[in-house]
């Protein structure tokens, strides 16, 4: 066998066209099942790998699609863009991923960096929403973007919703037995904080109970915070019996609080986070939180940033929205024999 495995070596095999061949692999017109088949097992057995750079001359495309994220040191980073990997399809592009962290923080040299290198599209990834989306308000888009976990004026986005977290966090809470609720939030700059208060007081509300203002705290999403916190909500109001932790650091730090006070989770106190990360369900007690379909938002954004480079629509302001999906556990179970 050559060396080097072409297109005809693949037709001749096959038993079809060159041309056959090319629609087989790029899609771009109809071709039947049986004959795709074909195609295909004659790839496996040649060991062929396409080549893009033709295609690309004449279209002027690079084939590369730029990844710009705020912060590469973030673990929800890394599930945001395995996503987006699984997006890009049959190797006719590549990924080229840059993180704020190398530019010093400033996005707009690190969207420069990726502008000079030709990209047919970027997706801008972010690990928390903060809702500041002047950043890059003065930078003309050269090429096709779509937003991920943060929405932009102006630009294709998918986000989690974060109002409807905090509606199920208080739905699970109110239904496992809490009646005096309090709620630990990020930072009052946090789009996914302040969102979350929303859904979560509103539906307190709507069940009749009340959520005191003093029994509101916002800081960062540390650990320290939920300790601080939950230890000042406790000393001024002994009856809280619930928690909402607006992610899992907060849901920590308030359980060891609630220890070193001498109440027990959840015998006296539920606590409920957000999040769900890796140590959440190695807690002493396992914390009760939610899941984020991260993988979910990178993969669709890069469906949605592919098909914009592909058919050269204008871009939209169309913002999809992903769901939250609860994960009960010990922190919030309700104890059956007390009923």
């Amino acid at each position: 066998m050559k060396d080097t495995v072409t297109i005809l070596d693949v037709a001749k095999r096959a038993g079809v066209s060159p041309a056959t061949v090319t629609h087989a692999l790029n899609g771009k017109r109809p071709v039947g099942e049986q004959t795709r088949a074909k195609v295909l097992s004659a790839i496996a057995e040649l060991g062929y790998v396409p080549s893009w750079n033709a295609s690309r001359l004449k279209s002027g495309s690079s084939g590369i699609i730029g990844c710009l994220a705020v912060d590469i040191t973030e673990s929800f980073v890394s599930r945001i863009v395995k996503g987006m990997e699984s997006g890009l399809g049959s190797g006719q592009y590549s990924l080229l991923f840059v993180s704020a962290v190398e530019f010093d923080g400033d996005l707009k040299r690190a969207y420069n960096f990726l502008k000079g290198h030709n990209v047919d599209g970027t997706l801008l990834c972010y690990h928390i929403p903060n809702g500041d989306t002047s950043v890059l308000s003065d930078i003309v888009p050269f090429c096709p973007m779509v937003s991920v976990n943060m929405a932009f004026p102006g630009m294709p986005s998918i986000v989690l919703d974060n109002v409807a977290g905090g509606l199920q966090a208080a739905e699970h809470l109110v239904s496992c037995g809490v009646k005096h609720p309090a709620i630990i939030c990020g930072q009052e700059t946090r789009v996914s904080a302040i969102d979350r208060l929303t859904g979560f007081s509103r539906r307190i509300q709507q069940f009749g109970l009340a959520l005191k203002a003093e029994n509101i705290l916002f800081g960062d999403y540390q650990a320290e915070h939920g300790y601080v916190s939950a230890k000042r909500l406790l000393e001024n109001d002994a009856a809280i019996d619930g928690i909402f932790c607006e992610n899992d650091f907060l849901a920590a730090g308030a359980i060891n609080a609630i220890k070193d006070l001498g109440y027990s989770v959840p015998e006296d106190i539920k606590i409920l986070g957000f999040d769900n990360r890796d140590f959440s369900v190695f807690w002493a007690p396992p914390i009760s939180t939610f899941e984020i379909p991260l993988h979910d938002m990178g993969l669709l954004g890069m469906y949605k940033l592919k098909e914009m480079i592909e058919t050269k629509k204008e871009a939209n302001t169309e913002v999809v929205t992903l769901q939250p999906k609860i994960l009960p556990r010990k922190s919030t179970e309700v104890d059956l024999s007390q009923k």
